[in-house]
């Protein structure tokens, strides 16, 4: 999982690698893009359910989907609430070797491809992503050096991406 370091809070552009949007949490990998609030109550108070085996796709519906959300009510962030249109925030799950994307409406996805992108300058790292023959990939290596091209062409191409790159690899 690859992300950039610029956070943009209305008309502030903050380079801030020190505030990493990809967190480690147990087994897990977590990307964080959009809305700060829900992001941080996240990275700061989830205690995401053990996976031991079984359907990935099962689990993240019965159990970690859920889990996210106790976290939410438990620290005062409602997902519900009057200012619903307003919350806007995308994350990406990485998990025994499978890769998530979760809308802020907390619904999930998985595809084929494994490639996902989020935030503003993701379109143009899925287009490069998916350039990519994915049958020369053979390993951590070279999977990062694909990311961080992916990565530095959105920072080239979208004013709300900026270097540094922050990489966070996780093996099955």
């Amino acid at each position: 999982m690859a992300a950039d370091s610029q956070i943009t809070e209305d008309n502030q552009r903050i380079i801030s690698p020190k505030t990493p949007k990809i967190i480690r949490i147990g087994k897990y990998i977590l990307g964080i893009s959009g809305d700060a609030r829900p992001g941080d109550i996240l990275t700061y108070n989830w205690n995401p359910p053990v996976y031991k085996q079984g359907d990935e796709i099962q689990f993240m519906g019965k159990s970690i989907i859920p889990s996210m959300l106790e976290a939410f009510k438990v620290n005062g962030f409602d997902l519900e609430g009057e200012d619903k249109k307003e919350i806007s925030f995308q994350y990406l799950l990485g998990f025994n070797g499978k890769l998530f994307s979760i809308g802020d409406d907390m619904s999930f996805l998985c595809t084929e491809s494994g490639y996902y992108a989020a935030g503003s300058g993701g379109s143009f790292a899925l287009g490069y992503l998916h350039s990519v023959d994915t049958k020369k990939i053979k390993s951590v290596q070279a999977a990062t050096l694909i990311a961080k091209k992916a990565l530095a062409i959105s920072c080239r191409l979208d004013i709300n991406t900026c270097l540094p790159i922050q990489i966070v690899t996780q093996s099955k």
